[in-house]
């Protein structure tokens, strides 16, 4: 059934019952769907957050009413409303397709091309990190590939939207009195285990690397059904070798992801050697945007040349 959203700014149609107009099915911290703005049927996307009287869907509606057309590279926020049915962000349609979308699609030459996609997102992500602001929740969902009018992405020079800074961390104005959501398999160390002082730059970073390897590889590079052991994984191993994955590749991606492995299970160690272990790990990752922008640069040229195989290489394979 179609209602009218009225906010001080504009009044919004949309119909929670149709299918054609839900992005996004109810989720544990919101639903999403398309909607018009009734004055002009400009397309616009609404966001309901759930669980209203929940402090963290406070803080995430604060994060995400915050963000307006002050920067570019991101779904922009057109209006925020709450009342007595909820919170209501309004943003922008966006007529694209997210890296998850593209992950099993047919792509010729995927490499170089998802390599494109993180070069993109970085000198996005760089304005951000300026102004001490943290996604903190990169994933191949939250990054959008624009399409043209046949549905189709340029291949060539894609063009990329961030997403959803409802996790973002602002470091002038953020509380650490909860406990806040994490994307479990992108999610570095210092998420995981909740030290939201050590949250910076090179944790947006580990997270994007962990995503190039998943849309390069088609396959996260920490998966396992229970959850204890992709929070092991995550604290304990560094990414695995894949067969889509070129070795320099595979080192940049570990350098972005690189942890210092704990002496022993968080609960036997107190916060301060974990704490000290976390940032060891951190200083030995790419530092910043630039860093890692420059380093995908100097590999980017070379994904797509032929592997050369030596005469032994030859003879077994």
């Amino acid at each position: 059934m179609s209602y009218i959203l009225k906010t001080d700014r504009a009044a919004y149609l949309l119909d929670p019952d149709r299918e054609d107009l839900v992005l996004k099915k109810k989720g544990k911290f919101s639903s999403v769907y398309l909607g018009y703005r009734v004055d002009d049927r400009v397309p616009v996307v609404i966001k309901k957050l759930n669980n209203p009287e929940d402090i963290q869907t406070q803080f995430r509606f604060q994060k995400e009413a915050l963000l307006g057309f002050d920067y570019y590279g991101v779904q922009h926020t057109l209006d925020a409303w709450r009342d007595e049915s909820g919170y209501y962000i309004i943003k922008e349609f966006i007529d694209g397709l997210s890296l998850r979308q593209m992950m099993q699609s047919a792509i010729k030459e995927r490499p170089e091309f998802i390599v494109k996609c993180m070069v993109a997102i970085l000198d996005i992500l760089q304005q951000f990190h300026l102004k001490g602001i943290y996604h903190c929740d990169i994933r191949p969902d939250n990054i959008l590939v624009l399409v043209n009018k046949r549905g189709n992405p340029d291949i060539l020079n894609p063009q990329v939207r961030l997403i959803d800074f409802g996790l973002s961390k602002h470091s002038e104005t953020d509380f650490h009195s909860y406990r806040m959501p994490f994307s479990m398999i992108y999610s570095p160390p210092e998420q995981l285990l909740n030290y939201p002082d050590l949250v910076n730059a090179t944790t947006d970073l580990y997270s994007l690397a962990l995503t190039l390897y998943e849309c390069v590889a088609q396959y996260p590079p920490f998966f396992n059904e229970n959850p204890e052991m992709v929070m092991h994984l995550q604290l304990n191993t560094p990414v695995a070798e894949h067969k889509n994955i070129s070795p320099e590749l595979l080192d940049l991606i570990r350098k972005a992801t690189f942890k210092k492995q704990l002496r022993l299970p968080p609960a036997q160690l107190d916060a301060d050697e974990i704490e000290k272990t976390i940032a060891e790990g951190q200083a030995l990752r790419y530092q910043s945007c630039d860093e890692l922008k420059i380093a995908l640069e100097e590999i980017k040229a070379r994904l797509n040349e032929p592997v050369k195989k030596n005469f032994l290489s030859k003879l077994f394979g």
